[in-house]
């Protein structure tokens, strides 16, 4: 809980670009830079947020939260190199078609979303079959065919991770 007086709104925000500020001052830190990409969440009214092992306070994020920069298989698994050094393993169900064709996911255990960078997107090449007109993955043993989405960001509510738009 807080303490009188205090709130966890704040001026920090990560514009499109990826540029960090507080209110209109940039923020250049790299250990700092680093450190917010790291700490990307969701607060439980649904807002994004800045949350490490004490504390949390309210972000602006423009754009994707994280991005999978690359990944690893293994096996079954895909493992996800995430923006701010975070490492994760891939939620199939949650894979999704952008109307720009790329390739969005959740992470975060479902509380934040990511797109793919084209380098990640074509290391998953291995994992690609043809499924009638469409292209799906094979992910452990499952076949899964990403649906389109309209917005890759919308669709999420607290308690409830992401969700499809009616």
């Amino acid at each position: 809980m807080l303490k009188r007086g205090y709130t966890r709104e704040t001026s920090i925000r990560r514009d499109r670009a990826g540029r960090w500020f507080d209110g209109e001052e940039r923020i250049a830190h790299d250990n700092l830079v680093r450190s917010f990409e790291r700490w990307i969440d969701r607060a439980p009214d649904g807002r994004f947020c800045l949350k490490n092992d004490i504390h949390w306070v309210y972000a602006a994020i423009e754009g994707p939260p994280f991005f999978v920069r690359s990944v690893t298989l293994d096996g079954d698994r895909v493992q996800l190199h995430l923006s701010g050094d975070r490492v994760e393993g891939l939620d199939p169900q949650s894979l999704r078609i952008a109307p720009d064709d790329s390739l969005w996911c959740d992470v975060r255990e479902g509380r934040v979303p990511a797109r793919f960078d084209n380098h990640a997107t074509t290391q998953l090449a291995p994992l690609l079959v043809e499924q009638g007109d469409a292209m799906a993955l094979t992910v452990g043993g499952e076949t899964i065919e990403p649906p389109r989405v309209e917005d890759p960001m919308a669709g999420w509510e607290p308690s409830k991770g992401h969700v499809e738009s009616a």
